[in-house]
This record gives C-alpha cells, sequence and structure tokens, in this order.
C-alpha cells in the first residue's frame, strides 16, 4: 500500500517506527492515552463484534489477494458450495492464530513472571525494537535513496 501513496508517506511511517522501537528499547515511552480509544468502553458480545469488524476493514487489504481467486471460482465457474467451503476454510484459518494467541494470555502471564523468562523477553525485546529502529530508519531514508 505504501507505493501506492507516494514515496513521501514512507517517512510518517518510519518516525512512528521510530517511536515504537524507542518504546521496545527502554528509549522514551510510547503511548497514545487520552484519545478517542482510550474512552471506548466496549465489552461482551458487542466488543467482540466491533473488534473483529475492525480487524476485518485493517486486514480486508492484505486478504484480497487470497479471497479473489475464491470469488472468481464461485462467479466465473459458478461453483457456489466449493466456493463457500473455501471461504469459510480461510476464515477458520486466519482467525485461528488469533484464538489460540486469546486462549493461551493466562499461560504466557505465568511463563513470563519466571524470572528466567523475564531476563530472555528484556533482551529479546531490545533487539526486536533494534530491529524495528533499522526499519524505520529504512523507510524515512527510502524517498531519498530512490533512483
Amino acid at each position: 500500500m505504501l507505493g501506492d501513496v507516494g514515496p513521501y508517506w514512507t517517512i510518517l511511517v518510519g518516525a512512528i517506527l521510530l517511536w515504537v522501537a524507542m518504546d521496545m528499547m527502554g528509549v522514551a515511552k510510547c503511548s497514545v492515552s487520552g484519545g478517542m480509544m482510550g474512552k471506548l468502553k466496549v465489552k461482551g458480545i458487542g466488543g467482540a463484534f466491533l473488534l473483529g469488524l475492525a480487524y476485518g476493514v485493517l486486514s480486508g487489504s492484505c486478504t484480497f489477494g487470497f479471497i479473489a481467486p475464491i470469488l472468481a471460482i464461485i462467479t466465473i465457474q459458478e461453483k457456489i458450495l466449493t466456493g463457500v467451503v473455501l471461504i469459510v476454510l480461510f476464515a477458520i484459518g486466519h482467525c485461528l492464530p488469533i484464538v489460540a494467541a486469546g486462549s493461551s494470555t493466562a499461560f504466557v502471564q505465568r511463563w513470563l513472571e519466571n524470572g528466567a523468562m523475564r531476563h530472555g523477553g528484556v533482551w529479546f525485546r531490545k533487539s526486536a525494537g533494534a530491529l524495528i529502529g533499522l526499519l524505520g530508519a529504512y523507510f524515512i531514508a527510502r524517498p531519498f535513496l530512490a533512483v
């Protein structure tokens, strides 16, 4: 998507990545509290629906390349049942990692409270922050390095 909006928008993306990297490395705090998202208090079925709706909208551009051939099977080849089965299987595969992550939060929390894991987690967080910082620097420099 960044290629479609012009080269200088990558500078904004790079700045956001640098901001997140500084937070991950412990240099600066990355927080956007006090905004509309902080005031939004949704729970239960409605909250799950809104979260799923937001996820679907945000991931729609990424999944279109996979869904388009399935829709072509349904419309051009008129194989409705095959297309519906493929879409359902895609939905299960697309959402299964989210379900697994949400279902295992208590286990991960206990695992992270272990002293050895906490030390390794700090090292991993700082390393990931450094990689994100390098990616942010690349995005900032990208418009100026274009040939």
